[in-house]
This record gives structure tokens, C-alpha cells and sequence, in this order.
């Protein structure tokens, strides 16, 4: 992955977009990483990878369901087969 400073960047845009369609280009302002810059591919994925690590710590969050409101063996059995 290349960094390019934010002020080469705002006089080389079309070369970095020609970068960034090969490889994720951070950008920098002041010598710290502000952005990312990648081919919309990529990103499509990445945000579907970070939407599913969203969902799954929010999912870690939710209480535990006591178990007097679990269904029983017999009943996720009966569920299943009448879903069949």
C-alpha cells in the first residue's frame, strides 16, 4: 500500500486514482493517515466485512434468554417439521 501526502495528492489526482484502482493509497495530512483510497471492489467488500463485525458484536451484547423461554428438544423438532 502506498501513502501519498494530501498536497501531491491535490496536483496528481488523476495518478492516484490510476494507483488506487490497483492498490489502496493512504493519503496523509501533516504526516498522519486521514485516508484510505481504494477501487470501489474492494471497498464494497470491506464494508461488508465491517458491517458483519458490527452486527456480530451486537449481537455478543444482547442478554442470554433465560432458559425457562427456550424451546425444548421436542418443540424445535415439532417447528422444523411443520416449517417443512
Amino acid at each position: 500500500m502506498q501513502t501519498i501526502a494530501s498536497r501531491k495528492v491535490q496536483s496528481r489526482v488523476g495518478a492516484t486514482l490510476d494507483i488506487a484502482k490497483g492498490e489502496p493509497v493512504t493519503i496523509t495530512q501533516y504526516g498522519r493517515p486521514v485516508v484510505t483510497m481504494m477501487n470501489a471492489d474492494l471497498a464494497q467488500k470491506a464494508l461488508r466485512v465491517y458491517q458483519a463485525y458490527d452486527m456480530a458484536k451486537f449481537l455478543d451484547a444482547l442478554p442470554a434468554l433465560p432458559d425457562s423461554l427456550a424451546l425444548s428438544d421436542k418443540a424445535n423438532n415439532a417447528l422444523v417439521h411443520a416449517l417443512r
